[in-house]
């Protein structure tokens, strides 16, 4: 008789709360949010689906999701939270496990004593609302919000990068850009046309973004890297990676795929590295990309180097050589026969500095021809190969070919075999001009890179007139110059002494026009060494490079250190800068105390002045210490001269 009683109040009750509670479509039809015939349309269709009534009406879209998400509060008498700019403690949104908010979509956004608020997209599932006060100990206090905004939520809180949406909503009011792959080369004609693009994915528009992005950043290179969780995106500038954007990982096939298919590669083929060409054209860019795909542990990457046409061709008076050698450089390419060689790393410049040598001797009255792989600038006036190996167009098939052209200049990308530097070399003796380039640290070990190569000593000692070893350095920003005293490591490797600096140094703060690199551009250490009399009697007599580097700098030549303390001297690079692209003991240098001009590290005395670079006794002429007061060898008092 009591669980009769029971249960009848248990009806009455529920009786209560369904009275209390109005029905959706009806609310939504009072809020004038729903016209009651579509209400009417809607009902017919959960009759013969099942489906909830708010979940027909956004499938019909005639509610958006706020609007439905706003009813149900309405209707449910609970909170309704909007989640945009919503303010989100991290230490409570851990409180239910990311895979978990995940499942049931839904995010926690309180916690007061043991009650702990959470904003769902479905308050009427009362299964989840008990796994979640199982899975936190708490209980759950439901409030409502979108799903949209939930994921969103999540997204930003568990990994805070960049999401699909942002990436391609800043590309609004934006024009995107038209790629051509290798070997669709239009009309110029058709240039001034307007571009029509017929891709409104976010891939497509994500993919604009990456490559527009880095091209204003001023990036030689982009990086799109798989990595285990996510797609990590970074861009080269001024010689540095710095990283650009962050996708989630599910994006990495697609966004492979679509350069693929710009660069005219295999999209099927994810086994093996490719290679691909794309001509990129907007309104104010016109820039050529080189693609390259490595497949890797986590998925392929894609490396893209930007050719930028309109930044690149550079004069050499734009380089920042100092003005003695450049005057020696001028001097040089302008010589009627002989062979140039610019040598260093890869990344130091080289290439930029052969076409900036073509733009200066470059005229109607000479006939240039260059033999690269590949042809990275297109420069007007010029006549370029691309080699193509596949079909046996080699360096040396091509330069055979080249002296029956009547040149003037010959332009070698890189002189690579024993059969390519013969020809070369051959050829700058028979009235021609040779430019090319050498992977060497110095000046002096071009020659000796030669003479590894097979050539003979005196057939390098007839044919180069000059050498041209440099780095590229990044400038100091302008607009956040501050003035500094460097670390006691970094002195001690240059020999100076903190309490007796022999000028100002200079670093940036980092600020919004450097992107808080506290650099902005690239500048150039140089060392150029002329052959002259002496240098070529040496060479010819097989002398080491170390030989040779004394002779050269004897008849004038600079190292690459001293160069590098010049520039740090007028306050255009950092010492680290210079510490990072000289690396060798021979290329160091030091500040003379006594004179303050640069002379290399492992001399004892200064050349110019003739005083002591290192302190040494008197007595038995062993190095000691400036703080020293007997000498520990020979107990010779040491005086201040010491």
């Amino acid at each position: 008789m009591q669980n009769i009683k029971l249960k009848k109040a248990d009806k009455s009750k529920q009786k209560k709360n369904g009275a209390s509670r109005r029905k959706l479509g009806d609310l939504l039809v009072e809020t004038g949010l729903l016209p009651p015939e579509k209400l009417t349309e809607a009902l017919n269709i959960q009759r013969q689906t099942g489906k909830r009534l708010g979940q027909i009406l956004m499938e019909m879209e005639i509610i958006s999701e706020d609007e439905m998400a706003f009813a149900l509060a309405m209707q449910l008498k609970i909170p309704f939270i909007d989640l945009n700019g919503y303010e989100l403690q991290s230490e409570v949104v851990d409180a239910i496990p990311e895979e978990v908010s995940r499942k049931f979509i839904c995010i926690p956004i309180a916690l007061k004593e043991n009650i702990l608020d959470v904003a769902m997209a479905d308050p009427l599932d009362l299964n989840m609302i008990k796994d979640l006060q199982f899975i936190t100990g708490y209980s759950i206090q439901p409030a409502i919000s979108t799903p949209s905004q939930i994921v969103e939520a999540l997204q930003e809180h568990y990994h805070p990068e960049k999401t699909i949406g942002e990436v391609a909503n800043e590309f609004g009011g934006e024009e995107l850009m038209e790629f051509l792959p290798e070997g669709q080369v239009e009309e110029e004609e058709e240039a001034d046309e307007p571009i029509e693009v017929g891709h409104d994915s976010p891939f497509v528009k994500m993919v604009d973004l990456i490559i527009k992005n880095a091209i204003k950043k001023g990036a030689s290179d982009v990086h799109i890297e798989a990595q285990e969780n996510q797609v990590r995106v970074r861009n080269r500038v001024d010689g540095v990676l710095q990283d650009s954007i962050k996708l989630p990982k599910w994006t990495q096939p697609i966004i492979i795929s679509r350069i693929k298919v710009l660069g005219a590669m295999d999209i099927s083929e994810r086994r093996l590295p490719q290679d691909g060409r794309i001509r990129v054209r907007a309104k104010n860019i016109a820039v050529d990309l080189r693609v390259s795909t490595l497949p890797t542990y986590y998925g392929e990457k894609a490396v893209i180097r930007i050719l930028n046409k309109e930044a690149t061709f550079l004069s050499l008076d734009d380089l920042g050589f100092t003005d003695s050698n450049l005057d020696t450089i001028k001097k040089s390419i302008y010589q009627p026969q002989g062979m140039i060689l610019i040598t260093g790393p890869t990344g130091s410049g080289k290439t930029s500095t052969l076409y900036a040598c073509m733009r200066e001797v470059r005229s109607d009255e000479v006939n240039i021809v260059t033999v690269e792989d590949p042809v990275e600038y297109e420069l007007a006036g010029i006549n370029q190969v691309q080699i193509h190996e596949k079909v046996g167009l080699t360096f040396p098939y091509v330069l055979r070919s080249i002296l029956r052209q009547d040149p003037n200049v010959i332009m070698i990308g890189e002189v690579r075999d024993v059969d390519t530097a013969e020809i070369a070399l051959q050829a700058s003796l028979t009235g021609h001009l040779v430019l090319s380039t050498l992977h060497t640290n110095d000046a002096p070990s071009a020659v000796t890179r030669l003479v590894d190569i097979g050539m003979p000593p005196y057939l390098i000692a007839s044919s180069v007139i000059g050498v041209i070893a440099q780095r590229l350095v990044r400038t100091i920003c302008p607009e956040c110059k501050e003035e500094y005293v460097p670390k006691a490591d970094q002195l001690d490797r240059l020999n100076l002494n903190k309490d007796e600096l022999p000028f100002k140094f200079y670093r940036g703060a980092g600020c919004s026009n450097c992107n808080n690199a506290g650099y902005k551009g690239r500048t150039v250490l140089e060392e150029v060494m002329v052959m002259g009399r002496k240098v070529r009697d040496l060479v010819q007599s097989g002398a080491s490079s170390d030989e040779i580097r004394d002779a050269a700098m004897a008849t004038g030549m600079t190292t690459l250190g001293i160069s590098g303390l010049k520039k740090i001297e007028l306050g255009i690079t950092t010492i680290d800068e210079v510490l990072k692209a000289v690396q060798e003991k021979e290329e160091l240098t030091t500040i003379c105390p006594h004179c303050g001009k640069g002379v290399s590290l492992d001399f004892r005395d200064c050349p110019f002045c003739n005083k002591p670079m290192v302190p040494t006794c008197t007595e038995c002429e062993r190095i000691v210490q400036a703080d020293w007061v007997v000498c520990p060898f020979c107990r010779h008092e040491l005086t201040a001269e010491n």
